[in-house]
C-alpha cells in the first residue's frame, strides 16, 4: 500500500536522511506538521536539515507555520548557521514567535549584541515581549555583564507584566549576579512569591560564583526546609561554595545528600565532589569518589589531579598521570597546566624538561598560560637562567602581568632582591599594572634579601596600585621579623584593619624563633594554636624556642599536648636527582640502597671540614642531650646526606641540586659553604622557603635567611 504522503522515510545509522529521497506531502494533510516536526527531529547533521529545509520551502508549508520555520531556525544556529537562522527569519517578521525563536538562537550562540539590537528592533516594531523573550535578552546581558541593558529590560518586563514570571525573575537573579550587582540579585529573589528549583538554584549559584560560600549553603539549606527539590546543577553550586568554604563537615553532609538523590553517576556532580573533597584537604575521599565514577570526562581527571597538587601529593599526580595516558586519555590543555605545576612542586629538573619534551611532542599549544607556568617550573627547578631566556623570548606586546609576576618571583625566591626590584621598575615603565600577587612576590623578594628600607617602600606604595591584603601584611612582619625588627613587626599587626590570620602570627613566631625573642614567641604561639589547634608545625615551632632558651619543662610540656593531640612533626626529607633517578633521604637514613656509602661518605666530609676550619653548631640539636650525641645527630641530617650522595655520585663538573622540605639548619648551611669551597663544586639547596647557591664558600643569601 502507497504510503499517505507518498514517501517512504528512511533514516541511516547516523541519523542522516537518504539524499535520494523527495518529498511531497499533501498540503491539506493534518499530519504535515507531525511528519515534518519528527523528520527535524531525528535530524543530525546540516545536509539533512538543509534538505528538509528546501522540501518545506518548495511545497509552502513553511510559510504558513511559523513553528516549523522555528524549528529550523534553532536548528540552523545549533549548527552554527546563525546567518542561515537569520535569513528564515526576515522572511516572515509578523510572528511573535519567531522573533522569539530568533532572539534565542542569537542569545544561545553567545551573540549578545545581535540578540539585544533584535531586541530593540522588535520593540520598535511594536512586537511585544513575552515571558519567553526576557530569558534570553537578560541572558544576553548577564553573559556580557551589561548592566544599564539589563536594568532597561527589568523595567520593560515590569511594564509588561511578566517580572513576577518565576523564569523571568531567575533570569533577573542570574543577570544581576553575572553583573556584579548580588544585593540586586537578592532583592529580586527574597520579593518572589514563589520559587521553583530554577529560582532557587539561580539565587545559590550567584552567591557561590560571587565568592559568597557561607550565604550559598545557608540558601541551600532554606531550600531543602522550603521542601523544594535540589536538582544536580544547585548540587554542584553548593558542593563548590563548600569547597570555598574548606569545610569537611558539610562536604560530607553534601555528599551525603549527592547519595541520596542518586546523583553519583552524573559526571558533573561527581566532578564536583571530587573538587569539593580536594580543596577540603581530604584527598582519599576525592579518589574513593573518583575511582566508584563509572564514567569520566577531562574534568574527572583534571579534578583529581589538581587536588592531589593542591594537597602537595605531587608523586601521586604523577602516578595518577600515568594512569590516565595508560587507558588512552589525552591530556587537555587543563590537564598541561596543572601537570607543569605539580613539576614545579617537585623541583626536579630532568622530569621539569621531560615533561617539557611531552608538551612539544603531543603538539600541545603552548599559550601564554603554558608560557608562564613553564617559566615558574624552571624558576623553581633551580634553572632561573632557563625561565628569563624564556621571557625574553616573549615579544614585549605579548608579555601579561602573570609573566612578569613569574620572573619577580624567582628572583625573590633565588635571593636576588636587587634584581625583582629592577624587573619591577621595568615592569611599570613597559605600562603593565601591577596586582596583587606582583606585590606578594616583591615583598617577599625584599624580605629574603634583607632589602628592608625597599620593602618599606614598597609596601607604602603599593596603595597607589592596590588595596593590601593579609597575605602583604604576611610579607611585612617576615621582613621585619628576619631582620630583627620584631616589636615593630609586632606594632604593624596590631595596626591591621583586618583580623591577623595564621599566616601572619606564623611569620612573628618564625622569627621569634630565629631571633630567641620568647616574649613575642608566646604571644604568637596563644593566637596560632586558637587558629591552628592541629597544625603541628607550630607546636614545634614554639618547642624549638622553647628548648633554645633551656626552658625544658616548657618543651616537655608542649611535646606532652603533641602527644594527647596526636599531632606529629613532619619528618625532614631531602631528595636529589641522579640521571634518571631520584634518591630521597631521612635523617639518619639507612633505608635507602647506598645508606653505607653515604654514611662512610659523612665521616670522611666531617674530617675534611674540620680541617678547613669547620665548627659544628650545637645550638641546631634542640634536645636536652650530651654534647657528643648533639654532634653526631647533626651529621646525619638528610640535607647533608644527599649533598655526600651527590659528591659520590654526581660529575664534578655539575651542580648538586637538594630539595628538603623544611627549612634548613645552620649547622646545614655552614657545612655547604665549607664543602663548595673545598670541592669546587656549587651547590644548590632549595628548601621550604627559597634557594641557597653555596659556590666557592659562600652562599647566595649572604647569610641572611
Amino acid at each position: 500500500m502507497r504510503p499517505v504522503l507518498g514517501v517512504q522515510p528512511h533514516l541511516n545509522h547516523s541519523h542522516s536522511l537518504n539524499p535520494s529521497f523527495t518529498f511531497s506531502p499533501l498540503l491539506g494533510s493534518p499530519l504535515s506538521f507531525s511528519f515534518y516536526d519528527g523528520l527535524l527531529k531525528s535530524c543530525y547533521d546540516l545536509p539533512s536539515l538543509q534538505q528538509i529545509h528546501s522540501s518545506l520551502t518548495t511545497s509552502g508549508i513553511i510559510s504558513k507555520n511559523p513553528h516549523l520555520c522555528a524549528r529550523i531556525i534553532i536548528k540552523y544556529a545549533q549548527f552554527g548557521k546563525v546567518n542561515s537562522s537569520r535569513s528564515l527569519y526576515d522572511a516572515d517578521k509578523t510572528s511573535s514567535v519567531l522573533w522569539n525563536t530568533m532572539i534565542r538562537a542569537y542569545a544561545n550562540g553567545g551573540h549578545s549584541v545581535e540578540t539585544l539590537d533584535l531586541y530593540s528592533l522588535m520593540r520598535r516594531n511594536g512586537i511585544s515581549p513575552d515571558s519567553y523573550t526576557f530569558p534570553f535578552t537578560l541572558k544576553a546581558c548577564a553573559s556580557r555583564s551589561l548592566i544599564l541593558e539589563g536594568e532597561v529590560i527589568h523595567g520593560d518586563a515590569i511594564k509588561t507584566g511578566f517580572s513576577l514570571d518565576l523564569y523571568v525573575e531567575a533570569a533577573l537573579v542570574d543577570m544581576y549576579a553575572k553583573c556584579g550587582q548580588i544585593d540586586a540579585a537578592r532583592k529580586v529573589f527574597d520579593e518572589m512569591p514563589m520559587r521553583d528549583t530554577v529560582c532557587w538554584t539561580a539565587m545559590i549559584t550567584a552567591c557561590e560564583q560571587a565568592e559568597l560560600p557561607e550565604e550559598a549553603v545557608v540558601l541551600f539549606q532554606e531550600m531543602q526546609q522550603a521542601g523544594v527539590f535540589a536538582d544536580a546543577v544547585s548540587i554542584v553550586s553548593v558542593a563548590s561554595a563548600v569547597a570555598q568554604l574548606g569545610d569537611t563537615m558539610r562536604a560530607h553532609m553534601i555528599h551525603a545528600q549527592v547519595i541520596y538523590n542518586g546523583y553519583l553517576m552524573d559526571v558533573s556532580v561527581g566532578n564536583a565532589v571530587i573538587s569539593m573533597y580536594a580543596k577540603c584537604g581530604n584527598v582519599d575521599k576525592a579518589r574513593l569518589v573518583f575511582d566508584l565514577m563509572e564514567e569520566r570526562d577531562g574534568i574527572t581527571w583534571n579534578s583529581m589531579l589538581s587536588g592531589y597538587s593542591q594537597n602537595g601529593q605531587a608523586s601521586e599526580a604523577l602516578m595518577l598521570f600515568d594512569e590516565m595516558l595508560d587507558l588512552g586519555h589525552k591530556p587537555n590543555p587543563v590537564t598541561v597546566l596543572i601537570m607543569v605545576s605539580v613539576c614545579a612542586c617537585l623541583g626536579y629538573n630532568y622530569l621539569g624538561r621531560k615533561f617539557h619534551d611531552f608538551i612539544i611532542d603531543s603538539r600541545i599549544k603552548v599559550d601564554a598560560n603554558l608560557q608562564n607556568a613553564l617559566m615558574d617550573m624552571y624558576a623553581k627547578c633551580g634553572e632561573l637562567d632557563t625561565a628569563l631566556n624564556m621571557f625574553n623570548d616573549i615579544h614585549p606586546s605579548e608579555r601579561n602581568v602573570i609573566s612578569w609576576n613569574v620572573l619577580i618571583s624567582g628572583y625573590g625566591t633565588h635571593g636576588f632582591g636587587k634584581k625583582a626590584l629592577e624587573l619591577f621598575s621595568q615592569m611599570v615603565q613597559e605600562g603593565i599594572e601591577p596586582d596583587h600577587m606582583t606585590f606578594t612576590s616583591l615583598l617577599s623578594a625584599c624580605s629574603h634579601a634583607g632589602l628592608i628600607e625597599e620593602g618599606r617602600k614598597c609596601f607604602a606604595d603599593m596603595k597607589n596600585f592596590v588595596t593590601p591584603h593579609v597575605k602583604h601584611y604576611a610579607c611585612m612582619v617576615d621582613m621585619l621579623g628576619r631582620a630583627g625588627l620584631l616589636y615593630e613587626a609586632f606594632d604593624l599587626i596590631r595596626q591591621m584593619p583586618s583580623p591577623p590570620n595564621d599566616d601572619i602570627w606564623g611569620a612573628l613566631l618564625l622569627a621569634c624563633r630565629i631571633h630567641g625573642n620568647t616574649e613575642l614567641g608566646e604571644i604568637a604561639a596563644k593566637n596560632l594554636f586558637q587558629l591552628e589547634p592541629e597544625h603541628a608545625g607550630y607546636y614545634v615551632l614554639m618547642s624549638n624556642l622553647y628548648a633554645a632558651s633551656n626552658r625544658w619543662q616548657e618543651v616537655w610540656k608542649l611535646r606532652e599536648h603533641m602527644k594527647k593531640r596526636r599531632l606529629r612533626k613532619h619528618a625532614a626529607f631531602s631528595v636529589i636527582e641522579f640521571g634518571r633517578e631520584v634518591h630521597g633521604f631521612h635523617t639518619a637514613d639507612r633505608v635507602n640502597p647506598f645508606w653505607q656509602e653515604v654514611h662512610r661518605k659523612i665521616e670522611s666530609l666531617q674530617v675534611e671540614m674540620k680541617m678547613a676550619g669547620y665548627v659544628p653548631d650545637l645550638s641546631c640539636v634542640l634536645h636536652d642531650v650530651e654534647e657528643e650525641d648533639k654532634e653526631h645527630t647533626l651529621k646525619y641530617h638528610s640535607e647533608k646526606l644527599a649533598v655526600a650522595f651527590g659528591i659520590m655520585k654526581t660529575d664534578p663538573g655539575l651542580a648538586i641540586q637538594v630539595t628538603k622540605n623544611l627549612r634548613i639548619c645552620n649547622d646545614c648551611h655552614s657545612a655547604f659553604k665549607c664543602i663548595s669551597h673545598i670541592y669546587g663544586r656549587k651547590i644548590i639547596v632549595r628548601d621550604g622557603n627559597r634557594f641557597h647557591h653555596f659556590h666557592g664558600g659562600t652562599c647566595s643569601c649572604n647569610d641572611y635567611w
